[in-house]
């Protein structure tokens, strides 16, 4: 007779594997961590997105076995709010700037998910824009638009990709986050920047991609739905443990050196004291110091 074990003890070991790898992702996370030695930025920025191979292969071949249900788990660990959900001035000067297709990076320290991909920004969004920048834009009334302008109306003005998959997302859920950093795509024409609002509203529903690899056609992640509207940015990817990906903050430094058509527009950062719209300065010091805690 073939063993078999019940659904509950399933349900148990699946449990204890993902507590298991938590408990370790936890204790890995503070590798490398420099301190009063930490190199000077402008050093660390040129290694954005290097030395990111820091787990045994045993731990990630069990975390790639997971990955959704560790993805998913992992996704709604937060031990604090965002430093700008609360601060609405911040979100304001935000949301004045923006202009439809403006990429949208953010920080968010005091989530899991926010701790676990390496460098500052662990997410990004798009802004796709209100109903009326839409109707300015002459897609409104498309057939890929049209079907989502009531959840568009209601305020849901982001797009993103996350462990729910592609959806559209209102500020209050994107802004919530310690700092933002808007890139603006440039484009050849009206045409271009048409097509391209299009095919992020036709890429709504697709399923999440757990493992983060550009190479997997029927399901994709934050910076690679960016990569898909918009290919002629071509966006910078990195190989790490086998798995072609695109690292957020490698989308930032890309724009801080004026490359694949990206332009900084601006930097807003928070901490429990208030905000501020910083500098490029600032977010090149930000980014070289997450980098620097990695060098050997």
């Amino acid at each position: 007779m073939r063993d078999t074990v019940s659904a509950p003890a399933v349900r148990r070991i699946v449990l204890v594997l993902l507590l298991s790898i938590m408990a370790f992702a936890q204790g890995c996370t503070q590798l490398g961590i420099a301190g009063a030695d930490m190199k000077p930025a402008k050093t660390s920025l040129r290694a954005c997105c290097t030395n990111m191979e820091e787990y045994p292969r045993w731990y990630v071949e069990m975390a790639r076995a997971v990955a959704p249900a560790l993805g998913t788990v992992l996704s709604h660990v937060a031990w604090r709010a965002g430093y700008l959900k609360s601060k609405r001035s911040a979100q304001d000067a935000i949301m004045d700037v923006l202009q439809p297709l403006d990429i949208v990076l953010v920080s968010s320290k005091g989530r899991r998910s926010g701790q676990i991909i390496p460098g500052l920004f662990g997410h990004a969004a798009v802004y796709l824009g209100t109903e009326d920048e839409l109707k300015r834009l002459g897609i409104s009334a498309s057939a890929e638009v049209r079907p989502h302008l009531a959840k568009v109306r209601s305020g849901d003005v982001f797009i993103e990709a996350d462990a729910e998959g592609v959806h559209l997302s209102p500020r209050s859920i994107v802004l919530n986050t310690d700092a933002v950093a808007i890139l603006r795509p440039q484009f050849s024409s009206l045409k271009q920047r048409r097509k391209t609002a299009r095919d992020f509203f036709a890429a709504l529903g697709m399923r999440f991609d757990f493992l983060f690899d550009v190479e997997t056609p029927d399901c994709t992640f934050c910076t690679e739905l960016i990569q898909r509207a918009m290919p002629q940015l071509d966006l910078p990817v990195t190989e790490i443990y086998g798995v072609r990906t695109i690292m957020p903050d490698s989308v930032a430094v890309s724009a801080i050196r004026k490359g694949h058509g990206l332009v900084l527009v601006g930097y807003i950062k928070g901490d429990r004291k208030g905000w501020r719209q910083a500098s490029m300065s600032d977010l090149v010091t930000d980014i070289g110091r997450d980098w620097a805690k990695r060098q050997p």
